[in-house]
């Protein structure tokens, strides 16, 4: 389930807004997280609900939650994370999105201190901190509650390449902005540079933010908006315990060192960390599995095919 919510602010293009994952609609209903994307004072917003292809009813929960002028789009099949949140972007009509997933909310006000700062066109991201709750996590699949905090340098206005780089000294493997319902970012950026890949998972939104922000100014608001819900039942706590995000933080180092928007110290760094990476893959395949022979396979190949992938994906955007 995704969808946006589009504050207008005066502009019929507006800001939208973005309510994902629809297996959380049911219990965002009875708790509060659904009206709470709506408790925004400030601006008029638009809610677009695309539900994908769920069958535990939450798409008719999810109706009505809906006030005249949303949208609620079934998809016939089921599209995947990486793909519903990408048909949400393409549906927004507004010049701004957000996405808020059902197990998180927004906190009053976060619209209208987010938005703004998209009044310099040089912005394509902005972000905030996030209050977690976590309290029924094991330690091992918890989240840091402040992760902004690893910036050396985090200002209210910033060169998105300058704050790239300093997640890079540390290797760029962790998150250091924030999940999807802290961020705004503007459409058409996310457009150019092809929305959320779908062959990442873990650090989906990592190289999602990276890919914005190579492009941008990115703005801090040091204030509170939303809360992040991080449980056992979250796509983050599955894919620690499935494994299948194995090569995200391999492939995010690759993009880097052929994205086009990279500059030489991001390439460096990345190169820098690439073999390291991939040889404590091959440890950790070894020793922990699953799947080590075709796992120590696919390790063996990723210098061409991974480096392959990635240019054909630099070039499907230069045509864009």
């Amino acid at each position: 389930m995704a969808g946006c919510a589009v504050p207008h602010l005066g502009d019929p293009e507006g800001v939208r807004v973005g309510r994902v994952r629809g297996h959380y609609v049911a219990e965002a209903a009875g708790h509060g997280p659904g009206p709470r994307v709506l408790e925004q004072d400030g601006v008029d917003f638009e809610i677009v609900v695309v539900d994908d292809d769920s069958s535990d009813g939450s798409a008719a929960i999810a109706a009505t939650m809906l006030r005249p002028g949303d949208r609620l789009i079934r998809n016939d099949s089921r599209l995947g994370l990486g793909a519903n949140h990408n048909k949400c972007i393409e549906l927004a009509r507004g010049t701004l999105v957000q996405f808020v997933h059902g197990d998180d909310w927004l906190l009053p006000g976060a619209l209208q201190r987010l938005a703004p700062c998209f009044d310099d066109p040089a912005v394509g991201l902005a972000f905030a901190p996030r209050r977690v709750m976590q309290e029924d996590i094991p330690w091992r699949y918890r989240t840091v509650s402040k992760p902004h905090r690893f910036f050396p340098t985090l200002r209210e206005h910033n060169e998105g390449p300058s704050l790239v780089a300093q997640m890079m000294l540390m290797g760029g493997g962790s998150n250091w902005i924030g999940e999807p319902t802290s961020v705004m970012f503007r459409r058409q950026l996310a457009l150019a540079v092809g929305g959320l890949r779908e062959d990442i998972y873990q650090l989906v939104d990592v190289d999602f933010w990276f890919r914005l922000m190579l492009r941008s100014v990115v703005c801090f608001v040091p204030h509170e908006l939303s809360v992040r819900t991080h449980s056992a039942d979250t796509e983050s706590a599955r894919n620690a315990k499935t494994g299948r995000s194995w090569l995200d933080h391999l492939r995010i180092l690759t993009w880097l060192m052929v994205d086009p928007a990279s500059t030489r110290a991001i390439r460096v760094f990345a190169a820098a960390w690439w073999s390291p990476v991939w040889l404590a893959l091959h440890v950790q395949v070894a020793l922990l599995g699953p799947q080590r022979w075709s796992r120590l396979k696919t390790l063996t190949q990723a210098p061409v095919q991974e480096f392959a992938h990635a240019r054909r994906l630099a070039a499907r955007l230069s045509r864009r």
